[in-house]
């Protein structure tokens, strides 16, 4: 059995997990390859064999978390914006929950504008269906409205992401539909919801 194919991916995810260690605690012009490697325990030239330089790989865990995210939404959701505002922001936000060591910084205002831009992309058709269709907004008004809430969507998960413990998953949900929806919330506080532990 060829097992290169396997080793490779190690390296890879060895390389990866060395980089975001670095990412996650200082911005990326101040990541070197060397840091890297060093941290990976490779030379620096196992590292160019899968990658450009660290940007490249920035872009590479950019690119196949966005790629996730969109692939299983089509495959859980196929007509998702059939499929209710509720619903669709639980899934969201619980893929981001699965690769939050990277959503919280991604999302964050340390991150890459790319991936905000790219996430954002993903959200936007169904937060304008269901929070400024029909609502009587002219185009550039709607425009501006989709931009107030994806980034204020962004910010929130981004924070949430950071200590998912404070807030669990329903009630961090539930919080998004009422500020879309404008309904009143619980009889509880959010305090004494966010201190029960998922």
């Amino acid at each position: 059995m060829n097992k290169r194919p396997e080793l490779t991916e190690q390296t890879k995810r060895n390389l990866r997990t060395a980089f975001w260690s670095l990412y996650a605690q200082k911005p990326l012009e101040k990541i070197s390859v060397r840091e890297i490697t060093a941290l990976a325990g490779y030379n620096r030239g196992t590292f160019y064999l899968y990658y450009q330089d660290v940007y490249d790989l920035l872009n590479q865990i950019e690119d196949e978390l966005l790629d996730e995210l969109q692939r299983l939404l089509k495959e859980r959701l196929p007509g998702v914006l059939e499929h209710d505002l509720g619903e669709y922001m639980s899934f969201v936000v619980e893929i981001n929950l699965i690769h939050a060591e990277y959503g919280a910084v991604l999302l964050s205002s340390r991150g890459d504008p790319r991936f905000a831009a790219r996430f954002k992309e993903l959200l936007a058709p169904v937060l304008r269906r269901y929070v400024l269709d029909g609502k009587g907004f002219t185009d550039t008004e709607s425009e501006l409205l989709l931009e107030y809430h994806l980034a204020g969507l962004q910010g929130m998960l981004a924070r949430w992401l950071q200590d998912p413990g404070r807030m669990n998953l329903e009630q961090f949900v539930g919080l998004i539909l009422r500020m879309f929806t404008g309904e009143a919330p619980a009889p509880h506080t959010l305090e004494q919801k966010g201190e029960d532990k998922p």
